[in-house]
């Protein structure tokens, strides 16, 4: 309002500035003027109004009517005083019925004081013949003020309901907008009565299920107003959440079932609206579950995939069981459809438990849990017909939630319902189905005791149910594996699978704990095959006896089951149920399949088998694939296609697989299957020795002695001799010690050994291997050493000869010849062997006339010697042998000549040639020999009376002391000091010993030392010299002064002594000095340079202060 009005004003001035507005035109601002004069003094203000023009007059009341009626200036409508309005346009125009209606509505607003007379007052203007507004809108305020006034009234009457869709039928958008502005205070009260009104007629409109309704109200409004009720309260109050119920259980009495079914989803999907004080959510579970049934009556009602796929029934029984109960007798049970709604229930369980089935029967891993979550709906139906039963559900409802909630893993409920299931009194049914169901109830909660006991008395039963008795089994099973019976596992798993192999895949993938899955389809698999060989192995055993008197008529098919064979867990027959049951448990696995082919093939149905490995091996199969359908086609006589199969198995390099498959081969296929491959080896090496190819031949070889159980001799033979051509010197090795191992007198095992062992440079058992097999046969080990190349030939043959003549010289000296046959075997054995490799080299037949002289057949040494050799040899050893062969003959004289020859070359073998003959003769040929030497030495031939000296002296052994002196003075005359010094050192130690020969006379010991000296002094070490030389004076002075003046003279060695007396003198060891200077002097007395200087010892030592 943009006049205002300051106090102190006069009415006729407000007046006049209205008069000056009204006649501009400005009737808002001119009518403001007005009230603001009538409001100072209202009797002046309505007298000027009196003495204006009837139109202007008409023009100001329909202002003031229009602000009333709230369709004034929007800018003066918020500082407008509208009762202060009433009374003006009142005053000015005492029967206005805006301004009567609007007195009206402010008495109700107070708190509904004067409702009857407002009642009666709108009553009688409606039924009076006044004329109205022609749009009617004064009429509709009166009806919906009437309509009010009487719900104030009369608040548990019908009438009030009536008169407001009595107005909305009249006008339904005129009613809504008056009710929605001019009664929004009341509108709450509004709403409530017509809800109130609505449930009266139709029970199943109560909001409140508590609610009784009696005839008498349910008459009192007439079932044809409830939908426009409804929709009354739709129109006023859309966003009600009550009111939308109610307009859902109008749209289902309807039987407009799909628009009610989208009127509860929209309510299910809205949020609910928070209780200010508490901020939580005033709609509670029992609102939920009541739309949640009403929505499944009309989803069920409609019927068609909407009442398929419903199952709000049972949410609305899981969220709040007593509330669905009850509207679920009012809309289903009261309009005769609860049995339909039962059935569709106990339908939609069946399709759950057939999707959960066909889910679980998919699965792509064993340990999935895959399809649980189908298990809940059908849980939540069979816990919805529970509840609508009268006793809390039926025997077979609970044993079948029972099984759901088990199948989920909801043990402890399933375990709870079971145990009261089975402590009911009174016939019982399903027994056996409920004890399992208990036995894994049990089972999940730990009580392994418990659960095996229920197990083991439904397997017992007298009547077992066949469902029942697979589970019990599959239980049992599953507890004797966690105590590590798996054998006897294998056998419950096996028997199930025969009685119903999809039940048993189920109970393996539901209720055996997905932990233990994995496993036990491992173990279920090795015992399987332990199974299946443990029965091949009884078939072996029990058919030998009768092979040996019988063989089957047919050589070309696999014999045929027996009885026993085709019955019973650990037979064939039960290995391949069980293999089935691996093979749906996992279908992609190589394992079950290769099982099931390997239980196929020993019951005779070869076909089968092949065909089941060709869908398994398809596009790519693995080497256990390749190897079976190898073997299988070659039974069926199909080279070329196990050429193809055994070639690929070869390129993936993986034949450890054939194992487990010759491990359940028939014999005859084995001994085929290694034919084959020894075959195929041999043309393969024939055609090429690469490297390659002689792998390719390794490999065939490989499963040739595979085939046989590793005693294939000719496989084993040759696959030794290829790993040799690729340098597996050791892994050939090993093939010819497992030959040996089962033949030990295999000539051509310990020759090829034996020469594998001489690439290996191993000498020792190289010979010891080739002296075994020339013992067993020594042509065919002669022939072999002869196919060697001629550098190994020639080492094989040395490390022969070595080792003989090691022996040899060891059993000669060991034992005085003649030696017996026995002990000189092995060499004539190796001598005749080599003299045959090859008979031009002298060292063999040497060998031979030396192991002859040793056995003491001189006539037979004699004979070979003077054959290959001729009567005088030129060949040193040769004249020595024969030199050996005449001490036999006593011709000492000759024999010690020809025998000295060889000590000149070879000393080393003298030993062993005095050894060849007989100690009764080593004394005469030692006497000729020095005996000739001593006439050589006469004449001054040192040098050829050496060698007959040395054989002297080793022929006489310990006794050889004076030759020793002899060759030590031949030495001497030759130069060889140093020789001559050792020579006597062997006699001089001998001094103390126990050698006759050597006497312990002083003047011979003096004699000994002087030898010795002469020669150290000629060594140039005059040191030791010196020490001989004294020890000499201290034995026998005349003896030793004898031997010097012969020898290096008084005067010269009496140099030496001064020479070292005085090198200890400078050493200040006095003592030693004084020693050399009295040796010294004893040889030469007049020697001054000594006498001088014992002079000088003497004065030091007689000194008691020793300068420098």
């Amino acid at each position: 309002m943009t006049a205002s009005v300051c106090p102190g004003v006069k009415v006729s001035e407000l007046c006049a500035d209205g008069d000056r507005f009204l006649r501009s035109g400005n009737l808002g601002e001119a009518t403001s003027l007005y009230m603001s004069a009538f409001r100072n003094h209202a009797t002046s203000a309505v007298s000027h109004m009196r003495k204006l023009e009837r139109s202007s007059l008409r023009r100001v009341i329909s202002t003031l009517e229009g602000w009333l009626d709230g369709r004034g200036d929007d800018r003066s409508a918020g500082s407008i005083n509208k009762g202060l309005v009433a009374v003006f346009l009142s005053t000015l125009c005492p029967n206005n019925l805006t301004a009567t209606v609007f007195k009206m509505e402010s008495l109700l607003q107070s708190g509904g004081l004067g409702c009857e007379e407002i009642f009666a007052r709108c009553t009688a203007l409606l039924e009076g013949e006044r004329n109205f507004p022609p749009d009617g809108s004064i009429r509709m305020l009166l009806q919906v003020t009437q309509a009010l006034a009487c719900l104030f009234s009369q608040p548990d009457s019908a009438k009030g309901l009536r008169l407001y869709l009595k107005a909305y039928r009249c006008d339904k958008l005129e009613t809504v907008s008056l009710v929605r502005s001019r009664q929004t205070a009341h509108l709450p009260k509004i709403v409530k009565a017509c809800k109130d009104q609505a449930m009266l007629i139709h029970p199943c409109f109560a909001l409140d299920n508590k609610k009784s309704v009696t005839p008498v109200e349910k008459a009192a409004v007439d079932v044809e107003d409830s939908s426009t009720a409804v929709e009354f309260l739709m129109a006023i109050a859309p966003d009600d959440r009550e009111v939308q119920e109610l307009q859902a259980a109008d749209l289902f009495l309807r039987g407009r079932f799909v628009e009610s079914a989208e009127v509860c989803s929209a309510l299910l999907h809205q949020k609910s609206p928070l209780d200010p004080a508490e901020k939580i959510p005033q709609d509670g579970p029992e609102r939920k579950a009541r739309l949640l049934t009403c929505r499944a009556a009309a989803c069920l009602s409609a019927g068609g995939k909407t009442a398929e796929k419903c199952t709000d029934l049972g949410e609305a029984f899981e969220i709040h069981p007593a509330t669905a109960r009850a509207y679920f007798n009012k809309l289903f049970t009261d309009y005769g459809t609860g049995m339909a709604a039962r059935n569709h229930l106990r339908q939609q369980a069946e399709r759950g438990l057939s999707g959960f089935r066909e889910r679980v029967a998919v699965r792509a891993d064993l340990r999935s849990t895959e399809g649980v979550e189908l298990l809940r709906p059908v849980i939540t139906a069979l816990r919805t017909l529970c509840h609508l039963e009268p006793d809390g559900g039926g025997r077979e409802l609970r044993v079948r939630l029972a099984d759901c909630l088990l199948l989920r893993g909801e043990h402890k409920e399933a375990l709870s319902i079971c145990s009261q299931l089975a402590a009911a009194q009174g016939q019982q049914s399903y027994p056996n189905t409920v004890q399992v169901l208990c036995g894994y109830a049990r089972l999940l909660s730990g009580d392994h005791k418990g659960a095996l006991k229920d197990f083991q008395a439904v397997i017992e039963h007298d009547t077992p149910h066949p469902s029942s008795c697979v589970r019990a089994l599959c239980g049992r099973g599953l507890l004797r594996m966690m105590a590590g019976s798996n054998y006897l596992t294998a056998l419950d798993y096996t028997t199930a699978g025969r009685l119903d192999p999809q039940e048993t895949a189920l109970t393996v993938r539901c209720l055996v704990p997905w932990n233990f899955r994995g496993l036990l389809f491992t173990v279920l698999l090795e015992q399987g095959r332990v199974m299946l060989e443990g029965s091949v192995e009884d078939r072996r055993e029990s058919s030998s006896s009768e092979d040996q008197q019988q063989r089957p008529q047919e050589e070309g098919t696999l014999r045929a089951p027996s009885k026993r064979e085709s019955h019973g867990s650990g037979t064939p027959a039960g290995v391949h149920s069980l293999a089935g049951l691996l093979m749906d448990l996992q279908p992609h696995a190589d394992g079950p399949q290769i099982l099931a082919a390997d239980a196929l093939y020993q019951l005779g149905r070869v076909e089968e088998a092949y065909r089941l490995l060709l869908s398994a091996g398809t596009p790519n199969p693995r080497a256990p694939l390749l190897a079976r359908l190898a073997l299988l086609q070659l039974h069926r006589g199909f080279l070329y296609d196990t050429n193809q199969q055994l070639k690929k198995l070869l390129a993936c390099g993986q034949t450890s697989c054939l194992r487990s498959l010759l491990a359940v081969a028939q014999q005859k296929d084995r001994a085929l299957l290694q034919g084959h491959c020894h075959a195929a080896a041999k043309r393969i090496l024939d055609g090429s020795r690469e490297e390659s190819s002689v792998r390719e031949a390794v490999a065939y070889l490989s499963i040739a002695i595979m085939a046989s159980g590793g005693k294939a001799t000719d496989s084993l033979l040759e696959r030794a001799r290829c790993y040799v051509l690729l340098g597996q010197r050791k892994t050939a090795v090993f093939d010819f010690s497992a030959i040996l191992k089962e033949h030990p007198k295999h000539v051509q095992a310990f020759c090829g050994r034996g020469f594998t062992y001489l690439m290996l440079n191993q000498q020792k058992e190289c010979v010891r291997d080739i002296l075994t097999a020339l013992q067993i046969k020594a042509d065919t080990v002669v022939r072999e050493i002869l196919s060697l190349k001629d550098k190994a030939q020639k080492l094989v043959c040395d490390w022969l000869h070595q080792f003989c003549r090691t022996s040899l010289s060891d059993t000669v000296i060991a034992h005085s010849v003649p030696c017996h046959d026995e002990q000189l075997r092995e060499a004539f054995i190796i001598g005749g062997a080599l003299m045959r490799t090859d008979s031009r080299d002298p060292r063999w037949h040497l060998l031979y006339v030396d192991i002859l002289l040793a056995k003491g057949d001189v006539k037979a040494a004699s004979s070979h010697l003077c054959q290959v050799f001729g009567q005088e040899p030129r060949d040193a050893a040769a004249q020595a042998r024969l030199g050996v062969l005449e001490t036999w003959q006593q011709k000492y004289c000759s024999a010690a000549h020809r025998l000295s020859k060889a000590t000149e070359r070879d000393s080393s073998s003298l030993d062993f040639l005095l050894a060849l003959i007989p100690l009764n003769q080593h004394k005469c040929l030692t006497q000729a020999a020095a005996q000739e030497a001593k006439l050589l030495s006469s004449i001054g031939q040192w040098d050829q009376a050496l060698p007959l000296l040395t054989l002297a002296v080793q022929a006489a052994g310990r006794h050889g002391s004076q030759y020793l002196r002899q060759r030590a003075a031949c030495f001497a005359q030759l130069g060889s000091h140093e020789r001559a010094v050792a020579d006597l050192d062997a006699v001089i130690h001998k001094h103390g010993g126990s050698d006759h020969s050597c006497p312990k006379d002083g003047r011979i010991c003096a004699e000994d030392m002087c030898r010795r000296g002469r020669s150290l002094v000629l060594c140039s070490r005059e040191g030791a010299a010196l020490e001989d030389f004294t020890q000499a004076l201290g034995l026998h002075k005349e003896q030793t002064l004898q031997c010097v003046e012969a020898g290096l003279g008084r005067q010269r060695l009496a140099e030496c002594f001064m020479r070292g007396a005085l090198q200890q003198y400078g050493e200040q060891q006095l003592s030693k000095a004084w020693t050399l200077i009295e040796c010294g002097l004893a040889l030469d007395s007049e020697n001054a340079e000594l006498r001088r200087l014992r002079a000088r010892v003497k004065r030091e030592v007689a000194s008691p202060c020793n300068v420098n």
